[in-house]
């Protein structure tokens, strides 16, 4: 199998993906709010704010531990503060910030997708009462910068709600802006915009959310400070599909 220049293997869209997600929703923010601080790495801010017009609405945060890949298991993290418009009618989420386990997604998620990862050192431990513990941060560090235990709600919990965003139309699409390089080998630079609507289903339930800094899941430097609403959701069977996606020279 080819590798770039850093020496990492080259996994071209689409790809197919298995894993367990938790999601956890933002109140949204308006159209002239400013942007949270950690919402992006300080040399990518700029242009994660260019291009369109931020229409506000509500955000996300989500954590996904992918056992299965083209570039094998890796764990991620993600901030989307809301939507984007652009001046052909497109509206569309635009992921700021995103970190996972391995310089091997970094890299083929920033060259596939504009996607701006980076990488973290992530720690996802489920105690015997099904509580799950999630931390995140930076390499070699032992101080979070992301921090939440998720619990099972009573009752609600041991619902299954069946998830596909195949009902969601267009809503979930995201775009995406070129990135420039980043300080690692694996945080290459892009040149086009990229557009992609990711399709994900499998069987969510119910979860409770405790941030763990300060009442926040972030530090505010290395994530967003921001307080998810109290309960969201957990699926442990997903299925992800990330495929081509539309390239363009401007939005």
């Amino acid at each position: 199998m080819a590798t770039s220049e850093t020496g990492i293997i080259v996994a071209p869209a689409p790809w197919m993906l298995k894993g367990r997600v938790w999601v956890f929703a933002l109140s949204g923010l308006s159209q002239t709010s400013s942007f949270p601080a950690g919402f992006a790495a300080e040399h990518e801010a700029e242009v994660l704010t260019t291009g369109g017009e931020f229409i506000g609405g509500p955000g996300l945060v989500q954590i996904v531990s992918y056992s299965e890949s083209p570039v094998g298991p890796y764990d991620e993290l993600i901030y989307v503060p809301g939507r984007w418009k652009y001046k052909d009618g497109t509206v569309a989420h635009r992921i700021t910030r995103i970190y996972v386990s391995t310089q091997e997604s970094t890299e083929n998620g920033r060259r596939n997708w504009n996607i701006p990862k980076q990488v973290a050192d992530f720690s996802i431990t489920t105690a015997s009462n099904g509580s799950t513990t999630i931390i995140v941060a930076n390499p070699g560090s032992s101080t979070p910068f992301f921090h939440v235990t998720t619990t099972p709600v009573p009752v609600l919990s041991y619902i299954p709600i069946p998830f596909n965003t195949r009902m969601l139309g267009r809503h979930s699409m995201i775009v995406q802006p070129p990135l420039p390089a980043g300080v690692r080998a694996e945080e290459v630079s892009t040149t086009q915009w990229a557009g992609l609507l990711p399709l994900m289903k499998g069987t969510m339930r119910l979860t409770s959310v405790k941030p763990e800094l300060d009442g926040k899941v972030g530090d505010g430097e290395g994530y967003p400070a921001v307080v998810p609403w109290s309960v969201g959701g957990y699926m442990g069977d997903v299925i992800l599909d990330f495929g081509v996606p539309e390239l363009s020279d401007d939005r």
